[in-house]
């Protein structure tokens, strides 16, 4: 049996994507574990049989701090001597610096998956630097980068300057949703509306969405959009609320702060489509299951996105800002009829044919298999 260490915040997409890898992988063969502060809520993580994977302290936080960091390294020292995993496998930015350091330390083969790049995450050129340079600097290390999307791997490639040979690949997957239960709130929506799904942040650029509403409802009065799992809190919500009512938009958007998964689900399958204003991604869960159930996607031009949506085939992808082209193409799926169930067909098979992980965990697991065996010639 292999033991996998994952290094992370298991929160969000990252904690999405360690709990779908533990419940589909070969549990025959390997073993998870996770390393991250316990004291944060983050998604419950089981494996196939439902038993929870083994989670142990170390208090890893978000933001630099660096007393906090060294001490977080030191317990992530000790618990990997006592755990003594085959391979080790980071997850984001922090993790990222503090686990490859680990594995080089302790010679344990160790892989990296940025799920989006941190130095996208700010508008700061200072900062963004920054971060650039420590990414650049940290492909010297032993360990491989494993890209979530083709797009991640290029730019490892284009603006980090990795090596093929340190990359590999693969593409963040979801199972098949099979049955779902009618959500509850549905009878307080209006019968027919859009969806999109994200907390409101610098990444996802929720203002976007709204001012591509404002100009929808020129066209379509009734349009309305809801927005899903917009959490409780958030530094630019009050400034959405203060610009939905000064544009009477009240009757046109539904904010619904959280539920559960399979309930935000059943919710987008009601829906007529998917959009996305994000100004990065990996490779965005709400689009691959949006693609699942046959839901187009009209989302900007991004990373993540781009690996998704193929323009004219399951959706379209508009330029960052460009308000009047997004609402164009909301406008032209939204009344043709035709138009959508052909994009839904091609949105359903883009699914099945690149992110389904009962086809695809089998890669990932082969990726891990030749790091360990490589680390024992």
């Amino acid at each position: 049996m292999y033991k996998i260490v994952h290094i992370a915040r298991p929160v969000a997409g990252v904690g999405i994507y360690i709990d779908l890898i533990a419940k589909n992988i070969n549990d025959q063969k390997f073993e998870n574990y996770i390393l991250c502060n316990s004291s944060e809520k983050g998604i419950e993580i089981r494996n196939r049989d439902e038993a929870e994977v083994p989670q142990l302290h170390i208090n890893l936080l978000r933001e630099i701090n660096f007393l906090n960091d060294i001490k977080c390294f030191y317990n992530i020292i000790k618990l990997l001597k006592e755990i003594k995993p085959n391979i080790i496998h980071c997850h984001s930015a922090k993790a990222g610096f503090l686990g490859r350091l680990a594995g080089a330390y302790l010679k344990i083969p160790t892989i990296y998956t940025p799920h989006a790049f941190s130095y996208l995450s700010t508008e700061i050129k200072i900062k963004r630097n920054l971060y650039k340079t420590i990414e650049k600097l940290f492909k010297f290390l032993p360990s491989k980068l494993l890209a979530c999307s083709r797009s991640e791997y290029n730019r490892a490639i284009n603006d980090l300057n990795y090596k093929k040979s340190k990359l590999y690949i693969w593409n963040n997957s979801i199972g098949d949703i099979v049955e779902l239960k009618p959500s509850k709130m549905l009878s307080s929506l209006p019968e027919e509306f859009i969806c999109s799904i994200g907390r409101p942040s610098y990444q996802k650029n929720i203002e976007m969405l709204l001012e591509v509403i404002l100009l929808v409802k020129k066209e379509i009065k009734d349009i309305h959009l809801v927005l899903l799992g917009i959490g409780n809190q958030s530094a630019i919500l009050d400034d959405l609320n203060v610009f939905i009512k000064k544009n009477n938009l009240e009757r046109n958007i539904t904010m619904i702060r959280w539920v559960e998964r399979i309930e935000a689900m059943s919710i987008l399958q009601k829906s007529k489509m998917c959009i996305s204003s994000s100004l990065y991604e990996g490779l965005p869960y709400s689009i691959i299951e949006a693609l699942s159930l046959e839901k187009p996607c009209v989302v900007t031009k991004v990373d993540g996105n781009i690996d998704l949506i193929k323009n004219g085939y399951n959706g379209y992808l508009v330029e960052l800002g460009d308000i009047q082209d997004m609402a164009e193409k909301i406008i032209s799926i939204y009344l043709n009829k035709g138009l959508r169930k052909k994009m839904s067909i091609n949105a359903r098979k883009e699914f099945l044919d690149n992110y389904n992980i009962v086809e695809n965990i089998v890669s990932l697991e082969e990726i891990y298999n030749c790091e360990i065996v490589e680390s024992l010639r």
